[in-house]
């Protein structure tokens, strides 16, 4: 695992109000980040502050794929994998940070 130095952007919030020129990189290295994961068939599911890190030299990285999902078609080919749960998502079921 990386090991990611930095702050998350919920502290970076915490601290005050950031600047459009600041923010518009960060939101861009986010959107490429799930761009990224949506090109290889992962959802993420848990986009907030506290899972956004921003590193001493201006570089975002996305964190806790912990509750992604693998896009449906994608699903038969994980069917055998050891860690496979076809139940972790269901219509209605809350996952994650519920608020």
């Amino acid at each position: 695992m990386e090991l990611v130095q930095g702050e998350t952007l919920q502290r970076r919030i915490g601290r005050g109000a950031i600047s459009l020129d600041e923010a518009l990189p960060i939101a861009k290295q986010i959107a490429d980040a799930l761009n990224a994961a949506h090109e290889r068939g992962v959802i993420y599911r848990e986009l907030k502050p506290g899972n956004i890190m921003l590193s001493p030299d201006g570089k975002v990285k996305v964190l806790d794929f912990g509750l992604a999902k693998s896009r449906e078609e994608q699903l038969s080919n994980l069917s055998h994998s050891p860690t496979f749960v076809s139940a972790a998502s269901a219509t209605g079921m809350i996952l994650g940070t519920a608020a």
